[in-house]
């Protein structure tokens, strides 16, 4: 699988994600009760997998190397501030998930932040698997870009494991859980 292919894949795994927390801003929109440790796994989820290694891994190594073709530049120009409108909403569902925690009038605005974060997650996928596709398809990179760019995913996977745990396990938790059908 080449580096462009595991950010497609990422973006798969992502969704699954977003239909998680879809199911979790229903829910609390509902007045009906997620558990505690599952809000805090979703956005431990969201801070972890998809902004420090997911875009981390496209910031650090992917749009660097492809932004020299003039065609991406724009794009992606626009996905990094996306990112950083993602971090955002992100920050937001950490503020009113601590304040829900402590037991303040906090579950309208943590759902709102949840929901803002799943059309953000649906949207900004749908742009980049464009571009991916198009780099993959025009063999934008050469063999060797490819080959360092996952040789430096790799590092970074066993890197946020080694801090984080195994994100497929947490959310195929999440996606099992009894509120989540």
């Amino acid at each position: 699988m080449s580096a462009t292919e595991e950010l497609l894949q990422d973006h798969v795994f992502i969704r699954r994600l977003q239909r998680v927390i879809e199911k979790c801003y229903s829910l609390l929109y509902e007045g009906k009760d997620v558990p505690f440790g599952d809000l805090i796994r979703i956005s431990n989820m969201i801070e972890q997998f998809v902004d420090q290694f997911h875009h981390g891994k496209e910031e650090n190594g992917y749009f660097p190397e492809t932004e020299n073709n003039v065609h991406y530049s724009d794009e992606i120009r626009k996905f990094v501030i996306e990112h950083e409108f993602g971090r955002r909403i992100a920050k937001r569902v950490r503020i009113h998930l601590e304040d829900f925690l402590q037991g303040k009038d906090a579950r309208e605005p943590l759902a709102r932040y949840l929901k803002t974060y799943s059309v953000f997650i649906l949207d900004h996928t749908t742009k980049e698997d464009r571009l991916f596709t198009d780099v993959k398809e025009h063999r934008s990179l050469s063999a060797d870009e490819e080959k360092d760019l996952k040789k430096e995913f790799e590092r970074m996977k066993h890197e946020c494991m080694r801090k984080s745990g195994d994100f497929v396990a947490v959310l195929k938790e999440l996606e099992t859980a009894d509120w989540a059908r």
